[in-house]
């Protein structure tokens, strides 16, 4: 029997995208290779008040209304108010609300089954094969759906976390260091989780393992459990294919200035349900049909992500040194201000701009040159 769509992959992202598309009364099976959604959980759980918007509320654990940021010297900024900015969420159980409603909706979940194979319209995995008319890659970082299509990995950058004992000052704010010393070309974080616990993480183009373990020396913690993934830095070239269609991280769909992704895989997992539903109602399973989910999700999300690549690329290049003078360049009260009110965890560069041009002075700390200066951010959020 030929299903309507196959998902593959049952985090957040396919299980929105399964469960959107069997409400519509289309036949969906969700492939997901472990026995349990929701584990093992790769991510911080700081997620937008827009997620909730998209999803639903599930698995949150309390807000957070501030954030503070180290220089390598330890000199620190304080931004943040009593507005929420976000809120510190329990993975498993947001992932485990998801699939509920994808069952309630009627998705055949199958766990255990690790997809092998990918030859539209036939995918094979370790339990059998089946044949659907379109098929949507959700799977994160090695995307099977991804490789079969042709198309080249984003870069990847590793990441690691732990859960520890630590004693913070506050549940509602979340903790970033930056510093060759903690996390080379990216930032370590910390955030509260409950009951005196937190995460501890950070990424890192080089032995992030080994800079986690300082980090943790430094905070005189020790950790309870350990989780290692990868950030995709920089969106793939292209997300569909006849019949086919990638999601997510699998798409590079990732805010390379956070490593958050799961606000802009939503997003995109809108386009991808729009432009399934359109191409089954008509029978089109084309390149063509389905080219309309790319364009989509560029028009709703593109500019954040480029924004963000190029952001991450000039940040790669500051050295301690010009952190700490950016630092305390940022404790400008005037600085702390336009942070507090354009301060945005889902467009980072919006605020980022922002700063730049009320402070052109921090571009000696940074490797712009005046070209993209005037063109990337003079010419942006305008």
């Amino acid at each position: 029997m030929k299903r309507d769509i196959t998902v593959v992959g049952g985090g957040p992202i396919g299980l929105f995208v399964s469960s959107q598309l069997s409400k519509m009364g289309f036949d969906v099976l969700l492939l997901e290779e472990h026995s349990e959604i929701g584990n093992p959980s790769h991510c911080g759980g700081l997620f937008s008040p827009r997620i909730f918007e998209i999803t639903g509320r599930g698995g949150v654990l309390h807000p957070a209304r501030k954030a503070r940021i180290y220089a390598p010297n330890g000199v620190y900024i304080e931004v943040g108010d009593q507005k929420i900015r976000g809120y510190v969420v329990d993975r498993v159980e947001f992932d485990r609300s998801l699939a509920r409603k994808s069952a309630e909706n009627g998705v055949d979940i199958h766990l255990k089954e690790r997809v092998k194979k990918v030859n539209y319209p036939r995918v094979v995995t370790t339990q059998g094969e089946y044949e659907s008319r379109v098929i949507i890659g959700c799977e994160g970082i090695n995307s099977v759906v991804r490789r079969s299509m042709g198309i080249r990995a984003p870069q990847i950058l590793p990441a690691v976390q732990a859960v520890t004992r630590y004693e913070v000052e506050r549940e509602d704010m979340v903790y970033v260091f930056t510093g060759s010393w903690v996390a080379p070309e990216f930032f370590g974080w910390v955030i509260p989780i409950y009951d005196n616990l937190a995460r501890v993480g950070l990424a890192s183009y080089s032995h992030s393992w080994e800079h986690l373990k300082a980090l943790m020396r430094k905070l005189k913690i020790k950790p309870l459990s350990v989780v290692g993934g990868g950030i995709p830095i920089g969106t793939v070239a292209r997300t569909y294919a006849r019949g086919m269609l990638i999601v997510g991280d699998a798409a590079g769909q990732v805010k390379a200035t956070s490593g958050g992704g799961v606000y802009t895989g939503l997003l995109s997992a809108k386009c991808a349900v729009e432009a399934t539903a359109n191409a089954l109602e008509r029978g089109d399973y084309s390149e063509e049909s389905l080219s309309s989910y790319e364009t989509c999700w560029r028009s709703r999300i593109g500019k954040e992500l480029k924004n963000a690549l190029f952001l991450h690329r000039i940040y790669r290049k500051i050295r301690d040194e010009e952190f700490n003078k950016i630092i305390e360049t940022l404790r400008d009260e005037s600085i702390i201000k336009i942070i507090n009110r354009y301060g945005d965890i889902d467009y980072p560069s919006r605020v980022v701009f922002k700063i730049l041009r009320k402070k052109p002075s921090l571009l000696r700390y940074l490797s712009i040159p005046a070209r993209l200066y005037r063109t990337q951010i003079l010419a942006s959020d305008r």
